[in-house]
């Protein structure tokens, strides 16, 4: 009777650990499940703030680093951050190489207090073309392009005027172009051929530089049809006046 009996509680033992492996078990089996949805949310990366991107100090990497952001960013804000970029650009600091560390929130903020202290001149540039290409003899403006969806991979009519503001009339020019804009992922070129004006553009006159350019990138497509925040940076070219000099652009 001992011997059974002793044989009974084995058997009670045995269930009760059992039960308990199994509650165990299910426990930790409710954990995993209840933790499975976590980790997939936790895989999902969430959209960051725009307005919390830092822009780097290094105007050569603006590109680069903010191509995917300004997308996120609306059309106004998206002008007024390139009127930022170019008005830091022509700054001093940039000169020196001591560009501020700013949040694009923050960059919004102070354009919008500079060009309300600066309605006429929202970048701070005081020529449409680099400062190297004689600022004080002309100027070059691109005016908007009308294109289609068609033109995405052909070539499309770039419009410029070049504005006499010397003393003596201009008898040709020709250049290499590079436009700027945050939004490019590196400056777009345009070559403008040997172009002689008949007659000449005399002083405080202007004329029309019409060159094709091949784009596929449609950031420029946009870029192009509203152009007053494009910077215009003459790299090479050559332009003749009407008393023989000629102005070099290296």
């Amino acid at each position: 009777m001992k011997g059974f009996g002793s044989l009974k509680t084995t058997k009670i033992t045995s269930s009760a650990h059992s039960h308990s492996a199994c509650r165990r078990y299910g426990v930790m089996l409710a954990l995993l499940l209840s933790a499975a949805p976590l980790a997939m949310t936790g895989c999902k990366p969430q959209p960051q703030n725009p307005m919390l991107q830092t822009i780097p100090t290094d105007a050569e990497k603006w590109q680069d680093k903010l191509g995917d952001t300004l997308e996120q960013l609306s059309e106004e804000d998206r002008q007024l951050l390139s009127r930022y970029m170019i008005r830091m650009r022509l700054s001093e600091a940039y000169e020196k190489g001591a560009m501020p560390r700013i949040t694009i929130g923050k960059a919004l903020d102070q354009q919008r207090r500079y060009e309300a202290l600066h309605p006429n001149n929202p970048t701070g540039r005081k020529s449409p073309v680099s400062q190297n290409a004689q600022q004080n003899e002309f100027t070059l403006t691109l005016l908007p392009a009308h294109t289609s969806a068609t033109d995405s991979l052909n070539n499309v009519e770039l419009s410029f005027v070049l504005a006499n503001r010397g003393d003596v009339a201009i008898n040709s020019f020709k250049a290499t172009l590079l436009l700027r804009y945050p939004a490019f992922k590196k400056p777009k070129p345009v070559v403008i051929p040997l172009t002689k004006f008949e007659p000449p553009i005399a002083p405080r006159n202007a004329n029309k530089i019409i060159t094709d350019v091949s784009i596929s990138d449609t950031n420029v497509m946009k870029a192009i049809q509203n152009p007053q925040n494009v910077e215009i940076v003459v790299t090479n070219g050559q332009m003749t006046l009407a008393d023989g000099r000629v102005i070099e652009f290296e």
